[in-house]
């Protein structure tokens, strides 16, 4: 039954398993289209994003320059191509790509998104903020751009208007762990302990196996003068990565008053000798 499918339904079934996430049967149903009509650029785009989802960079950008080839001015191939490349670390590239996609369509939210994002990637953290406040002028509900803003805001040490951006952030979606990590990792920086640890609890309650939040925690007990509640949650961190957390902790001004603890010596020894 399946071979009577014509290229219209093949196309169809390729688009329900992409938005059931089943990309390698996507492809298949588009590879079907695409051997008897392969001008179709809506095809070679879609194709493209499936093979974003797998990890297949080189292919992906295969599509949508086949996209491309056919229709040059196709703004969702231009802002996949960027997306590619900004995975493969390739961010003058990728803000080209973006660039081109927001000419073509300039209320492109996500594509002003990535656009700010790969500004943020090469530095140019001014021009970036400028991404994140257009995308924001138009969804003041989009808490990854209120996020990518609060880091932003962190590289051009404006630490207080980047937890305000955080706390949007929360506020928006009080279930990201990542914003929750952050806003402790900002709030250790300004001295604020007590309040960095209530954040990192906040994330561990979502995510509890993330290592980056008890290694954060055990640094502001460190600082505090807790030792041993310090070590308690290093090793939890080390338990959870210990090739990372235990070369971090040997060279961690934030333990340096407990370096010459036996203690923590013999933690860093026990978790080098498991690993």
């Amino acid at each position: 039954m399946e071979q009577d499918l014509n290229s219209a339904a093949w196309y169809s079934h390729g688009n329900i398993l992409f938005s059931l996430g089943h990309y390698e049967g996507a492809i298949a149903g588009y590879d079907k289209v695409l051997a008897t009509q392969s001008d179709l650029y809506e095809v070679w785009n879609n194709r493209g994003y499936a093979l974003e989802n797998l990890s297949r960079y080189q292919e992906a950008i295969a599509s949508f320059d086949q996209a491309l080839n056919i229709h040059p001015e196709f703004a969702l191939a231009w802002h996949g191509r960027g997306i590619v490349l900004a995975k493969l670390g390739r961010y003058e590239e990728a803000l080209t790509n973006f660039n081109k996609t927001l000419k073509l369509n300039p209320t492109d939210l996500k594509a002003r998104y990535n656009q700010g994002k790969a500004l943020a990637h090469l530095g140019r953290h001014d021009e970036a903020l400028s991404s994140f406040d257009r995308v924001l002028a138009s969804d003041p509900n989009e808490y990854k751009a209120w996020y990518s803003r609060s880091k932003v805001l962190v590289s051009l040490n404006q630490l207080q208007a980047a937890l305000t951006s955080l706390n949007q952030t929360l506020a928006i979606n009080p279930f990201c762990d990542y914003a929750w990590n952050y806003r402790g990792t900002l709030l250790l920086k300004l001295g604020h302990y007590d309040e960095a640890i209530a954040s990192f609890d906040q994330s561990l309650q979502i995510k509890p196996n993330n290592p980056e939040a008890w290694y954060s925690k055990a640094r502001c007990y460190a600082l505090k003068g807790e030792t041993q509640l310090a070590l308690s949650y290093l090793q939890r961190a080390i338990k959870l990565n210990p090739p990372l957390y235990r070369t971090l902790a040997k060279g961690d001004v934030h333990f340096r008053s407990l370096l010459s603890s036996q203690q923590l010596q013999t933690l860093l020894k026990r978790t080098s000798q498991a690993s």
